[in-house]
């Protein structure tokens, strides 16, 4: 009974240790596979791994992205690193898995097999195959090559300006066989496309979506990764757009300054350096583009044309307010535009204004008359009063009364302006 037990256990353990050394991989198993390959078969890299030759080799690409290094708008380049998964059949790396120890597949040196002349079509560096003699392809029994190719791929970028700093761009990695064309071998996009499973966020940009094309009319073997990137404008925002808001601002408030104070015109022109600067800033980081405009760059130009008009309208009401009214009388249009302006702000009114007033009679209480109170209400118009005298207008009057309009008048234009560039863009 003993005995029954022990084989029970002992023939299973037996039965597992000659499975697995049957089913033992040595080294001797490689060995022999890579001379089989190499030697006895005489395998030679250069001929396309196809029996028939006339049949195209597949290749099939997908793109796993790792991060976006730089986006470069002055001048329209995508830098981005990440590696190629690459596929395709080899009719000449086939073998019988029981022959070599069940070995169902090996690491081959990307050198010493056949591999499509995968390159960057518009790449911005010099034209280069992908890899390096230290990668290694993957190749399975049934002759599947699976090549990882890694790279940093630097390539153009048309960058359309018109929506900066909200602005969604659109770029493309194109990857083609060189040497070939789809009659030897068809380049084409595997199932995933652009793989973010590894790819880290980019502080600047986002990607909103990803898609991969094989275009028939193309004749070379080729194949398309598009991105789709989204600028994050919050950086822009903060340090461009807040701040020429704030300088448009002031820059209305130049018609509140009184002409007294002596600082109107450095106030004016400050303000207008100050614009200009800006304006600088953002020509620096947007591409030399003829065909296209920022809307942004609009809305500084505009801003700026209105500086360099406010600081005209500026002097020119200096020069007016130490004019003397009596060597230059002021025409009449003007005393007319002064009487609208005082009228709008409320300092003249020609209406009736009711007083009150108490009327009181008193007796003498020492001597024993009764003190008796009336109230009675007089009203007393202005017409009842003596006219006051018309005070005198001056240039400085019709100065402040300038600054009144031209203050309504840029601040209205500045608000609309704004409001209507920032709504096209955003």
């Amino acid at each position: 009974m003993e005995l029954q037990k022990l084989n029970s256990i002992i023939l299973p353990v037996l039965l597992i240790m000659y499975i697995l050394k049957a089913n033992a991989q040595t080294s001797d198993d490689a060995k022999n596979l890579f001379h089989k390959i190499f030697n006895a078969s005489g395998y030679n890299k250069a001929v396309r791994p196809t029996y028939e030759q006339t049949t195209p080799t597949d290749v099939i690409i997908d793109l796993y992205l790792t991060s976006i290094i730089d986006f470069d708008s002055q001048k329209e380049t995508l830098t981005t690193s990440g590696y190629l998964a690459i596929r395709w059949n080899d009719y000449y790396l086939q073998w019988t898995p029981t022959t070599y120890g069940n070995l169902t597949s090996i690491f081959i040196p990307q050198d010493n097999l056949w591999k499509p002349d995968i390159s960057l079509l518009n790449g911005v560096s010099e034209l280069k195959g992908l890899g390096s003699s230290s990668i290694f392809v993957y190749v399975l029994s049934d002759g599947t090559v699976s090549w990882y190719p890694p790279g940093i791929f630097e390539s153009t970028c048309g960058i359309d300006i018109t929506y900066f700093p909200f602005d969604i761009q659109t770029c493309t990695l194109t990857f083609t066989a060189w040497s070939y064309t789809k009659k030897e071998v068809r380049v084409m996009e595997g199932k995933e496309g652009i793989i973010l499973d590894e790819y880290e966020e980019n502080s600047e940009w986002s990607i909103v979506d990803t898609s991969v094309d094989n275009l028939e009319e193309y004749t070379d073997a080729t194949v398309i990764f598009s991105i789709k990137l989204k600028r994050k404008p919050l950086f822009v925002i903060l340090n461009i757009i807040v701040p020429v808001i704030l300088l448009s601002l002031l820059n209305v408030c130049i018609f509140i300054l009184p002409a007294e104070s002596g600082e109107k015109a450095s106030f004016s022109v400050t303000v207008f350096l100050a614009l200009a600067v800006f304006l600088t800033m953002v020509t620096a980081t947007l591409p030399q583009n003829s065909e296209k405009v920022s809307y942004l760059g609009i809305y500084l130009v505009i801003t700026v044309g209105f500086s360099t008009v406010i600081v005209i309208l500026t002097l020119f009401i200096l020069r007016l307010n130490f004019r003397n009214v009596d060597e230059d009388p002021i025409p009449p249009w003007l005393i007319k535009l002064h009487g609208i302006v005082e009228k709008v702000r409320c300092r003249r009114c020609n209406k009736v204004r009711p007083v009150i007033m108490t009327k009181v009679e008193v007796s003498n209480v020492d001597c024993g008359y009764t003190v008796s109170t009336q109230d009675a209400t007089s009203v007393i118009t202005e017409s009842n009063s003596p006219t006051p005298e018309k005070p005198k207008i001056t240039w400085n009057h019709m100065c402040n009364a300038l600054d009144f309009i031209f203050f309504w008048i840029f601040f209205i234009a500045t608000l609309s302006t704004t409001v209507t560039i920032f709504t096209i863009c955003s």
